[in-house]
């Protein structure tokens, strides 16, 4: 039978996506400002943790991308009891770890990162291959005009010159399939905005948190993308100031996702 309660992936799925970037990123500052040492002090314990699993010998790098997935929802956990007006400790970032939320986290990480990698990974080795004739002219010229051969240059032209050729009526062909595969990526990607979010506050499985996010964000994803960008920039102006924004630009990021959630999809009143 059909359940129609407001709390169903099915009811939320009907929600409008109405986005307005500037007051998202009013209201993601007043919610950062509630617990700035906690956010900043979250961000700095997340990037020490993943150094040292990304120094682990063998799967360090795997491990790393497995537990940041799981962290990361932290900011989560925090952003939506601080909407709430709940009182939260610092261990709140971790609550990801905490009665199997572990799970549902972990998986819509996995599936819809391999589901968006899919189409990048597609287009970028598109892009790639069409452009071998290229690089190798590119090496060439650069070769050309030193005095003398440069040995690193002489390698990557032999390494080049060893692959199969490109023929010329190919090269068009491969950056229309680069574009091809790279749009929906682009599509998914933005799509699934709300899907650890949607774990995260109404404990949907997966599946249902990615279709739900997908189907909300496709009613305005010109909207949800422009507020992404305008997030993106913010994040290099922090990059750009020896990193150290980075500090207040990560979690703020954070912050302005869990504003244009609450906004647009609405918390759920109680927590279980």
């Amino acid at each position: 039978m059909y359940d129609n309660s407001p709390n169903t992936p099915e009811a939320i799925a009907q929600k409008d996506c109405p986005v307005s970037i500037g007051a998202y990123l009013s209201e993601g500052w007043q919610l950062f400002s509630k617990n700035p040492g906690g956010f900043i002090g979250f961000f700095v314990l997340t990037v020490i943790i993943s150094i040292a699993l990304s120094n682990i010998p063998g799967a360090g790098g795997i491990l790393n991308s497995i537990i940041m997935i799981i962290i990361g929802a932290g900011y989560y956990f925090v952003g939506f009891k601080l909407s709430r007006d709940e009182s939260c400790e610092f261990s709140t970032f971790f609550d990801g770890f905490k009665n199997n939320n572990s799970v549902g986290i972990l998986l819509t990480g996995l599936v819809s990162g391999l589901i968006t990698g899919v189409f990048f990974i597609t287009s970028y080795l598109s892009f790639a291959i069409a452009s071998l004739p290229f690089f190798i002219n590119l090496v060439d010229s650069i070769n050309a005009q030193l005095d003398e051969p440069d040995a690193d240059f002489e390698q990557i032209k032999s390494f080049l010159e060893q692959l199969p050729p490109i023929p010329g009526a190919l090269v068009p062909i491969l950056f229309l399939v680069g574009i091809i595969f790279l749009l929906p990526g682009i599509y998914f990607s933005v799509a699934y905005t709300f899907a650890i979010p949607l774990v995260v506050d109404r404990q949907f499985e997966f599946w249902p948190a990615m279709e739900t996010s997908r189907k909300i964000i496709t009613r305005n994803w010109i909207g949800i993308f422009g507020l992404l960008l305008v997030i993106g920039i913010i994040n290099m102006v922090g990059v750009c100031l020896c990193g150290i924004g980075l500090l207040v630009t990560a979690p703020l990021s954070a912050c302005v996702i869990v504003v244009a959630y609450r906004n647009i999809v609405g918390l759920r009143e109680t927590v279980g």
